[in-house]
């Protein structure tokens, strides 16, 4: 069942990597053996550990290490939930 969630949340991700200025790397040295997806959002960066298995979503992103800005989860989402209300208000075109 985990793998299945991360699989779907991985698809989620990948989207979103393909709809903004995003890069992927390896860049946590806690977790190395799994890619990073860094998002940047209108409202702040946004990243997501990626599962070695769910690469293959992400061939679209530019492969590249980039500075973490320190956002914790909680911040992320909230970025996220921002970004997407105010893309819901259309006060903002792509």
């Amino acid at each position: 069942m985990t793998d299945t969630i991360y699989r779907e949340r991985a698809h989620l991700v990948a989207h979103l990597a393909a709809i903004y200025p995003s890069a992927i790397g390896y860049t946590d040295p806690e977790e190395p053996e799994w890619a990073v997806v860094n998002i940047s959002l209108p409202t702040g960066q946004a990243c997501w550990h990626i599962a070695p298995d769910d690469m293959d979503l992400f061939e679209h992103v530019t492969k590249a290490n980039y500075v973490w800005d320190g956002h914790t989860t909680e911040q992320k989402y909230g970025r996220l939930d921002h970004a997407t209300r105010i893309k819901a208000a259309g006060k903002w075109v792509d």
